[in-house]
């Protein structure tokens, strides 16, 4: 019996994002944003363009992640 990688939903989360995003930048890699970094793995037929939106993604937010002090408050509603 197999076993199944477990996914957290915070990664589930980014790969929906990451998968919708590159839907509507019509299936392309994200090498045209600013400070793309580039592709995490060398392109080929098996690599798809939202994991390179995956990690875009994650390395967009190490770079603009906030200490907690920081951050703004939120609203009680």
């Amino acid at each position: 019996m197999g076993q199944k990688q477990k996914i957290s939903a915070d990664k589930k989360a980014l790969i929906k994002a990451a998968k919708i995003i590159c839907d509507l930048k019509s299936g392309t890699c994200p090498i045209h944003e600013p400070d793309f970094f580039g592709c995490p793995h060398a392109c080929t037929e098996d690599i798809r363009p939202w994991q390179c939106w995956v990690a875009y993604l994650i390395d967009l937010s190490a770079k603009t992640r906030e200490p907690a002090d920081q951050l703004p408050l939120q609203q009680a509603a």
